[in-house]
């Protein structure tokens, strides 16, 4: 399973991003990136983006597992109470890209 992510937008509009191969990852990370993808509840594409705000953060993640491929972009006024501890751990993890 791979997961790449990626946090855009805010203020500043600096990009950070970070992409994670579950299969190459130390165990402890592992165990911990599937429990928090679990909980997450996300598995199917979606998009959920609030337009009357302005200046949030938007959060890009791509999810694959085999054949299996969702891409879900949320904001910060859009973002699921259950998928915030995975985007918080995802962001921690997250550099600027250039």
């Amino acid at each position: 399973m791979k997961i790449n992510f990626t946090q855009s937008g805010g203020y500043v509009g600096t990009i950070k991003g970070v992409e994670f191969d579950i299969s190459k990852v130390p165990q402890n990370l592992k165990a911990e990136l599937e429990r928090l993808l679990e909980q997450s509840g996300l598995s199917a594409s979606q998009t959920a983006l609030d337009d009357s705000a302005r200046d949030l953060q938007q959060y890009d993640l791509t999810i694959e597992d085999g054949a299996r491929k969702a891409q879900i972009t949320f904001d910060d006024a859009t973002l699921p109470e259950t998928a915030k501890p995975l985007i918080g751990f995802l962001k921690k993890h997250a550099r600027p890209l250039t």
